[in-house]
């Protein structure tokens, strides 16, 4: 890890976020209407992180939306709102997201994951959306980009999704 800073004049700047994230099959997921109960042994997650699926099949509502802020009630299970209802299938993969607060961002994107952002137009709605309509998600940074590539958010529109691969993603906010 470099302790190499991205300062931008006339900036402030705010700490490293390092993220090494991996995909995890397997997940088992329950719908109430209101909540979802998601069981995966060793899911990664802690309170307040936030989520994805894809390979879920008769209910596709959760592939590819934002779904959180997770609670973690077990080792091995956690909820989060969801008005979705069914009783999901397939081979269900979960993929731990970050969300980037409101500002300005630098970065440095391994091969990791890409930085995506949403154009639902989502301003104002609190993130996740919870019903599941924010399932268009367009890459703005790729995976293996170099420093130097700046974005900025209002908070509900721009993630990082990781891709499975082992390596290693920077972000600093600089305004």
């Amino acid at each position: 890890m470099s302790d190499r800073k991205i300062v931008l004049p006339g900036s402030w700047f705010a700490t490293e976020i390092t993220r090494t994230t991996f995909l995890l099959s397997g997940a088992s997921i329950s719908l109430s209407g209101t909540k979802a109960t998601v069981t995966l042994a060793s899911h990664l997650l802690v309170t307040g992180d936030y989520v994805t699926f894809s390979g879920t099949t008769s209910t596709t509502g959760l592939n590819t939306a934002t779904w959180g802020p997770i609670t973690k009630t077990a080792s091995g299970t956690y909820t989060f709102p969801c008005t979705i209802t069914g009783s999901p299938g397939g081979t269900i993969v979960q993929e731990k997201l970050y969300v980037f607060a409101a500002g300005v961002w630098t970065c440095l994107v391994g091969a990791n994951g890409a930085i995506e952002y949403c154009p639902n137009n989502n301003w104002g709605k609190a993130a996740p959306n919870g019903d599941g309509t924010d399932t268009t998600w367009r890459t703005l940074v790729a995976a293996s980009t170099a420093y130097g590539r700046s974005f900025s958010t209002d908070g509900y529109s721009v993630r990082f999704r990781d891709n499975g691969t082992t390596a290693t993603s920077y972000f600093s906010k600089v305004a």
